[in-house]
C-alpha cells in the first residue's frame, strides 16, 4: 500500500509536507486590506409576515454587497452562530463579532401585518445603534432600500453616490410575496429547499434575477447543470452589475466546466466589489499561478474570515509544514464549528506524529462555547492507540453532554474496537439498541462488532431484527462475513450465484474481494475490473483492486500461503484497512504475525500503523518486513517516508533513494525524495525530482505545483 498520505480529500495535499522539520520560507499572512465586514442575522417576524425574517436580512446582504470594499455574508452561517451561542449561554452578539471579525453586526424585529415598524439595530463593538423603520409589505422595495441606507448610515460605510445608487438598484423590485419564504431559505445557505421549490416560485414570478440566480444555485448543487448554467446567465443578462448574481454565476459554471466563462463572472463581480469573499475564492481557484491564487484566497478570507474553502484552500498552497499549519489553525480559531476544517487539522497534525498535538487542539476546538458538537466530539475516534485512553475521555465527555447522539455512541466504540476491547464496545452499543431500538446505525454497528468477535450468528440476529428483505439482509451478511475473515465462507455461498450468471454489481464485488482475500488474484482483478468497467465509480470494487494492485507491487507473484486464524486474522486486518481502522488492522496484522509471520503481513502491520499515528511502530514493522522483501521500493518508500516522520532525514534519504533506484518509475518516491531534497535546501535536485515525479504521475501536479514553482526560483539564486 503505497501511500504519501492516506486521509481525506480535503487533507490530501497539505498532508505531503506536515512532516517536514524546518520551515523554508515565512508563512504567508492574511493581506492588509479595509474591507468592512458587516453581518447580517435573521430579524425576528411575526407569523403574518416570518418569511421576511430572512428574505429581508437576504436582500440587504446583496445590496451592500454592491458596495466597494463591504462584504455581507450568506445569513445562515451568522444564524448557526447565533444558535450555538445561545444555547451555550454566551453573547451571540460578541461571538458573532469574534468569529467573523465583523465590524457590525445588525440585527432587526418586524411588527406589524400590512403596515410595518422595523425595530433596526447596528451593533459595533457593543455600541448598540437603533432605529425605528416604518414601512409596508405592498413596497418592501421602499422599505429595504431605506433599511440598507440606515445600515450604512449606522455602520459608518464610507459609500459613493455611485456605489448607493447601485446599492438601491439591486433592489431594484422586491420579489413577489409568496416566493420569499424559499428564496429567503436559499439565500441564507440554509438546508431544505429544493429546486422544485424554486421552480414553482419562478412561475408565480419569473421577472425576479435574484429568484432565478438562487434557483442556479440550487439546480447546480443537485447536480442539474445544463439547467443552473441557463438559470445563471439569464439572471447575469438581466442584472449584468449585479456583484451576487455574478458571483454566483461563476460559481455554477465553474461547477459546469466552464472555466473561461466562471473567470469573466468571478471578474465581473470583483469589478463591482473587489472585496467579494465567494468571487476571490472562486477566481482563486481559476488563476495559473500560485501567488495569484494564494494572494485571491487570502483576499477572500480577508473579507470572510469563515470561509471554508478559502481557508483550506490556502492551506494547500502553502510550501512549509509550519505555513500549512499555521493557515490551518487560523482557520480553526474562526471555525471552530466546522468539522471539516478541524478534521483537516486534526489529520494533518496526526500525519505528522504528534497525536499529543492534535488531541489538545481537538479538545480546544470542543471547549469553545460555538464549537462543541457531537460530530465534533466523534472525530476523537480518528486517534491512534497511544492516545486512545484520552481519546476515548473525549468521547465519553461528548457523550454526557449529548446523551443522545448515536453518533457518540458508534465513536466510543470504534476507539474500543480499535484497542481490542470488542465486549466493551459491544456494551456501550447494545445498551443504546436496547433503549432506542430504532437507531438502526447503532445495530448496523454492533451487528459488524459481533461478526468480527466471530458471533456470526448472533450478528444475523441483530441484522433480521433491521430489515425484513432477503436481499438486504444476504448482502450484510456476506459483508459480515468478509469483516470476520471468513472469505471461503462467502465464496462458498457466492460460487453458485456466479456460476447462474447472477450480474448483480454487489454480489461481484464481494466475490471478488474475497477471492482477493484467499489468494485467487489474477480471479479476483478479473471480476473487479468487470465491475468497474460497468460502474466507474464503485468504490468498494475501486478500492479492492487497489488492494490487490499493492499486494503484488509489494509480493510480485509470490503467493502469500496462510492457514487457519493466522489466514483469519490476515483477512480481518484487510477489512479493517478497506474501513479505515487503522489500530484494528495493525492489532490484526500483528496476530496474524504471532500465529505465522511473513514479509507482506510485517508490511501491512507498518502501514496500519503509520497511517494510525504510531510511526515508530511503524517503523519496526517495515523493518522486519525488508528481511523477506529486501528492497522492494514500495517497502522504501514508506519505510522512507515514516523515517521523514520522526525526523530522521539520514534514513529517510536511505531508504527513499533505494527506492527510487529499485524503480525509477514509483512516482510518490520521487517526489518524497524531493521533499527531502527541498528540506535540506538542495533545489536543484528537489526540482529534479518533483518534475519527474508530475511526468510520472501527472495527478500529483496540482499538489507539487507550489514545491516546483519555489524549488525553481531557489535554485535560479
Amino acid at each position: 500500500m503505497q501511500r504519501l498520505y492516506s486521509i481525506s480529500s480535503a487533507a490530501r495535499a497539505i498532508v505531503i509536507v506536515a512532516m517536514l522539520a524546518v520551515a523554508m520560507l515565512a508563512g504567508a499572512a492574511f493581506a492588509q486590506t479595509s474591507v468592512t465586514r458587516i453581518v447580517l442575522v435573521p430579524f425576528d417576524a411575526t407569523r403574518s409576515v416570518e418569511a421576511l425574517g430572512l428574505a429581508t436580512p437576504g436582500a440587504l446582504q446583496r445590496a451592500l454587497n454592491q458596495i466597494d470594499s463591504v462584504y455581507v455574508p450568506p445569513i445562515g452561517d451568522a444564524l448557526i452562530v447565533l444558535q450555538r451561542a445561545t444555547q451555550a449561554g454566551v453573547d451571540p452578539i460578541a461571538e458573532i463579532e469574534r468569529l467573523f471579525l465583523a465590524d457590525a453586526v445588525v440585527l432587526g424585529r418586524f411588527s406589524g401585518t400590512t403596515e410595518l415598524e422595523v425595530e433596526l439595530v447596528v451593533s459595533l463593538a457593543g455600541d448598540d445603534r437603533t432605529e425605528t423603520i416604518r414601512g409596508s409589505t405592498n413596497d418592501l422595495t421602499a422599505l429595504w432600500r431605506t433599511l440598507a441606507e440606515r445600515i450604512v448610515a449606522l455602520a459608518n460605510v464610507s459609500a459613493s453616490g455611485t456605489e448607493l445608487a447601485e446599492m438601491r438598484g439591486a433592489i431594484a423590485s422586491a420579489p413577489e410575496t409568496a416566493v420569499l419564504g424559499p428564496l429567503g431559505t436559499a439565500t441564507a445557505r440554509l438546508p431544505g429547499v429544493r429546486l422544485d421549490d424554486l421552480e414553482t416560485a419562478l412561475a408565480l414570478d419569473d421577472a425576479s434575477p435574484w429568484l432565478r440566480s438562487e434557483a442556479a444555485r440550487v439546480a447546480a448543487l443537485q447536480g442539474q447543470l445544463e439547467r443552473a448554467v441557463t438559470l445563471a446567465s439569464e439572471a447575469a443578462a438581466a442584472a449584468p452589475n449585479e456583484v451576487e448574481i455574478r458571483a454566483i454565476e461563476g460559481v455554477v459554471k465553474s461547477a459546469a466546466g466552464d472555466t473561461a466563462g466562471a473567470e469573466a463572472a468571478f471578474r465581473a463581480a470583483l469589478a463591482s466589489n473587489p472585496a467579494h469573499a465567494i468571487a476571490l475564492a472562486g477566481l482563486g481557484d481559476l488563476v495559473a499561478e500560485t501567488s495569484e491564487q494564494v494572494a485571491l484566497l487570502e483576499r477572500a478570507i480577508a473579507s470572510s474570515p469563515r470561509l471554508v474553502d478559502a481557508h483550506l484552500g490556502l492551506a494547500v498552497r502553502q510550501t512549509t509544514p509550519q505555513a500549512r499549519l499555521q493557515a490551518l489553525r487560523r482557520a480553526a480559531e474562526r471555525l471552530p464549528d466546522s468539522v471539516t476544517t478541524q478534521r483537516v487539522l486534526v489529520e494533518t497534525v496526526l500525519a505528522s506524529g504528534d497525536a499529543r498535538g492534535a488531541l489538545a487542539l481537538l479538545r480546544q476546538a470542543v471547549g469553545d462555547p460555538v464549537g462543541a458538537s457531537p460530530a465534533l466530539y466523534s472525530l476523537a475516534s480518528l486517534f491512534p492507540a497511544s492516545v486512545g485512553a484520552e481519546a476515548l475521555d473525549v468521547v465519553r465527555e461528548g457523550r454526557e453532554r449529548f446523551p443522545t447522539s448515536t453518533a457518540l455512541a458508534i465513536a466510543e466504540a470504534e476507539l474500543l474496537v480499535g484497542s481490542g476491547e470488542f465486549d466493551a464496545a459491544e456494551d456501550v452499543l447494545r445498551q443504546v439498541v436496547d433503549e432506542n431500538p430504532d437507531a438502526v446505525n447503532v445495530a448496523e454497528a454492533l451487528s459488524t462488532v459481533l461478526a468480527r468477535s466471530g458471533r456470526i450468528d448472533e450478528a444475523r440476529a441483530v441484522l433480521e431484527g433491521l430489515t425484513t428483505r432477503p436481499d438486504d439482509l444476504e448482502i450484510r451478511l456476506i459483508e459480515l462475513q468478509l469483516a470476520a475473515g471468513r472469505a471461503r465462507v462467502v465464496l462458498e455461498q457466492l460460487e453458485p450465484r456466479m456460476a447462474a450468471g447472477d450480474g448483480d454489481l454487489t454480489v461481484r464485488t464481494l466475490y471478488g474481494v474475497a477471492l482477493g482475500r484467499v489468494g485467487r488474484l489474477d480471479e479476483a482483478k478479473r471480476v473487479l475490473e468487470e465491475v468497474v468497467a460497468e460502474d466507474a465509480e464503485n468504490e468498494a470494487a475501486l478500492r479492492a483492486l487497489d488492494v490487490l494492485e499493492e499486494q503484488r507491487l509489494v509480493t510480485g507473484d509470490a503467493d502469500l500461503a496462510l492457514e487457519g486464524d493466522a489466514a483469519i486474522a490476515f483477512e480481518q486486518g484487510l477489512y479493517a484497512l478497506e474501513v479505515g481502522e487503522y489500530a484494528a488492522a495493525a492489532e490484526a496484522f500483528a496476530r496474524a504475525r504471532s500465529l505465522q509471520d511473513a514479509g507482506l503481513l510485517a508490511f501491512y502491520e507498518g502501514f496500519a500503523r503509520q497511517n494510525h499515528g504510531d510511526v515508530r511502530g511503524a517503523i519496526t514493522a517495515y523493518t522486519a518486513a525488508r528481511e523477506e522483501l529486501a528492497d522492494n521500493d514500495v517497502l522504501l518508500n514508506n519505510l522512507g517516508f515514516a523515517q521523514l516522520q520522526v525526523g530522521r532525514i539520514d534514513l529517510a534519504l536511505d531508504a527513499l533513494q533505494g527506492a527510487v533506484a529499485a524503480n525509477p518509475a514509483n512516482a510518490q518516491a520521487q517526489l518524497n525524495l524531493g521533499l527531502i531534497h527541498y528540506q535540506v535546501g538542495n533545489f536543484t535536485d528537489a526540482l529534479t525530482r518533483f518534475e519527474e515525479a508530475v511526468r510520472l504521475a501527472p495527478e500529483l501536479e496540482e499538489s507539487v505545483g507550489p514545491f516546483v514553482e519555489e524549488a525553481r526560483r531557489r535554485s535560479a539564486q
